[in-house]
């Protein structure tokens, strides 16, 4: 599965269509409007054409939120060495429409936590 940012700036592999997409209600994920597609850092390749992803941390300092440099999109994000798990999450909102549709959505209650 490949997805991009609406540049074509910063593309992202991974080795197969998510089972499902998380969307969260926590403070930032419902402002970024994303669709979390969560994998381990060994089956997704993140790879740019011009410019390295920016990301930006807070709070806890477990979560770093990536996006392009160019376009502004929100891309995907990555766990820290100071949490538990090791995520790297794509935002599934890049994805084409018809087979981000044909995922089923869980939604989630980080807003609560």
């Amino acid at each position: 599965m490949k997805v991009s940012c609406h540049c074509g700036n910063v593309q992202i592999s991974a080795v197969s269509v998510p089972k499902e997409v998380g969307q969260c209600n926590c403070s930032i994920c419902r402002r970024y409007a994303a669709s979390w597609a969560y994998y381990t850092p060994q089956e997704v390749t993140v790879a740019f054409e011009r410019e390295k992803s920016v990301y930006y941390i807070w709070g806890d300092k477990e979560v770093e939120f990536h996006r392009c440099r160019l376009c502004g999109c929100i891309t995907h994000y990555v766990t820290t060495p100071t949490c538990d798990a090791d995520i790297l999450a794509i935002n599934m909102q890049m994805a084409a429409p018809e087979l981000l549709n044909s995922i089923p959505v869980r939604k989630i209650d980080g807003a609560s936590y």
